[in-house]
């Protein structure tokens, strides 16, 4: 699976209709336009469907940027890939 930095910021720009080409590890949500909580379960389904992660919208909410999400994500991933035991 590629780096999710490298996908994220297409997914976020999709969803929260912002030029991809702006959004960075150190985009705050917040500066990205219409951002709210519609935004955000729009942007929680997307990511769940492209990385097949479920995160909790309170959680997310604690997240603000673009690389703290992409970081969130890589860690729910290597959990998900790490054996048990």
């Amino acid at each position: 699976m590629p780096d999710v930095m490298t996908t994220l910021p297409g997914l976020v720009a999709r969803v929260t209709r912002h030029p991809a080409d702006e959004i960075t590890a150190d985009s705050p949500f917040t500066g990205l336009g219409r951002w709210g909580s519609l935004v955000a379960v729009r942007l929680l389904a997307t990511v769940e469907q492209a990385y097949g992660v479920r995160l909790d919208l309170r959680h997310y909410l604690t997240i603000r940027t673009v690389g703290e999400l992409a970081d969130e994500i890589d860690r729910r991933l290597e959990t998900r890939a790490t054996p048990a035991g």
